[in-house]
């Protein structure tokens, strides 16, 4: 009778408990914070616990709790995890949506396509994708030089050192009008040149090479479509990021060049060898012994960057803010060959409703720069040092021979404090003092950019949404 007894009130005190858990419920939707969608199969976990759920086909879950304050977890593939303090007291049901929000270091597995996004398995056009962890690894002055060894059927070729200087890319081949340029689209918005971009507000380049990917584009993509993105806001406490950087440059290979003896050496000889005088006395010690390529080469040429980021939001508005400075002066001639840009830049989304969302990407860049003709087979400044005979000296300072042509006769050219370069007794033509090259051929341009896009998303039904953009760019040279 005692053991009956003992039994039937631990049955009832069992089902106490049951039913007293029971009487507090956690419930909810789960959706993905862009399109509103929602998010089958998304966990719920208790902290601490081993209690949990996973949401339905609609992305609803319930959960029965003690009375008590609690962290829930909530989570799925590709989105960062959400931690949310809850209260429940005793009898009380608790609603508590949920909007979870990608994860970029996750994001390997969408690719942007002309008409959005997509997985990358599901894509069966030619894409080739960068993101930022493999852009930010390394110190790179225009984005496209992102896509140089990274993306598969791209070519990216320097066309000099020339700080600021666009690289050639080719996609597709070069195409019927000779132009092998591809189209630059960012956030949606196609723009004629990425050079104002701070590549360090770039969340992922994608690059479409064949007809299928970039047919939206039509005759406009046939050389290729780059699709750029920039960094999105994202919900939480407002974040502030610094990252920087400075070095130096230096040439790292010269060629080894004649010296004055090893000149007068070899023009005797091959004067001999002409049946004609040698020009030059092998006894005599020469005046000059000028190494044009070491005076040429800037040594130590700086090279800086310093960015500060700003992200945050709420459940409605986020935002990604940054501002940017960037400098590097040439390993010819320095500071008549540079590059300084300042960026800064503002992403906002709003969500105005479960249905329509509105945001604003604007883009604003100086460009200051100062650079010398490059690549130049006759009269270019490395050509000349390459050329030029090593008896002429960097300046001429006697007196007697500025007084004699072709200093008295022809033009010269001089430094600011009137130093008069030195013109060759030996060699003609297109082959001059480079020095003197870099006080003649070096420009200044001064380039305002801003580029703005504006946006709205309306799903008008589940599965079927409108999207608008309206956009301006806008640059000013000086």
């Amino acid at each position: 009778m005692k053991k009956r007894f003992l039994y039937f009130l631990f049955l009832f005190t069992g089902i106490l408990s049951i039913s007293t858990a029971q009487g507090q419920i956690l419930k909810g939707v789960i959706k993905d914070h862009l399109s509103g969608e929602t998010l089958p199969g998304a966990n719920i976990k208790i902290k601490g616990t081993t209690t949990g759920t996973v949401t339905d086909l609609n992305g609803y879950y319930q959960v029965s709790l003690n009375p008590g304050k609690f962290i829930v977890e909530y989570s799925f593939v590709g989105y960062t995890t959400e931690e949310v303090e809850i209260t429940i007291a005793q009898g009380e049901t608790v609603t508590k949506n949920i909007d979870l929000y990608y994860d970029i270091t996750t994001f390997d597995e969408f690719v942007v396509i002309g008409y959005g996004s997509q997985k990358k398995k599901v894509v069966t056009g030619a894409i080739a994708s960068v993101k930022s962890e493999e852009i930010k690894s390394i110190p790179i002055l225009r984005a496209e030089q992102a896509l140089q060894g990274r993306a598969a059927g791209v070519q990216v070729t320097n066309r000099s050192g020339q700080p600021g200087e666009a690289p050639t890319i080719i996609v597709r081949g070069t195409g019927t009008t000779g132009d092998s340029r591809p189209l630059y689209v960012v956030d949606g918005f196609v723009v004629g040149s990425i050079e104002f971009l701070n590549s360090s507000d770039i969340e992922s380049i994608d690059v479409l090479k064949d007809a299928a990917s970039c047919a939206i584009y039509g005759a406009r993509g046939a050389n290729g479509v780059v699709l750029i993105t920039t960094n999105p806001g994202s919900k939480g406490k407002m974040r502030v990021t610094y990252s920087g950087y400075q070095g130096i440059q230096n040439v790292a290979k010269t060629i080894k060049l004649l010296n004055a003896d090893e000149y007068v050496m070899m023009m005797n000889e091959g004067a001999r060898n002409a049946g004609q005088t040698e020009p030059f006395d092998a006894n005599e010690i020469q005046k000059y012994n000028t190494d044009w390529q070491s005076l040429l080469f800037q040594k130590n040429a700086p090279i800086l960057s310093h960015d500060i980021a700003f992200e945050g939001g709420d459940e409605k508005t986020t935002f990604n803010s940054s501002v940017n400075y960037f400098s590097q002066q040439g390993i010819i001639g320095g500071e008549k060959s540079m590059f300084d840009r300042i960026t800064a830049r503002l992403n906002t989304r709003h969500k105005m409703n479960n249905a329509l969302n509105v945001g604003a990407n604007i883009n604003y860049s100086q460009i200051n720069s100062r650079g010398i003709e490059s690549n130049q087979s006759f009269n270019g400044a490395y050509s000349s040092a390459l050329n030029l005979d090593p008896l002429t000296p960097v300046y001429m300072e006697d007196q007697a021979i500025l007084n004699t042509y072709p200093y008295s006769t022809e033009p010269v050219v001089t430094t600011a404090d009137g130093q008069v370069y030195g013109i060759s007794e030996n060699i003609g033509a297109e082959i001059i003092n480079p020095l003197a090259l870099l006080e003649l051929q070096n420009g200044k341009s001064k380039t305002d950019w801003l580029l703005g896009n504006f946006f709205a998303d309306l799903e008008i039904i589940k599965g079927l949404k409108l999207n608008t953009n309206a956009g301006i760019e806008f640059s000013y040279l000086t």
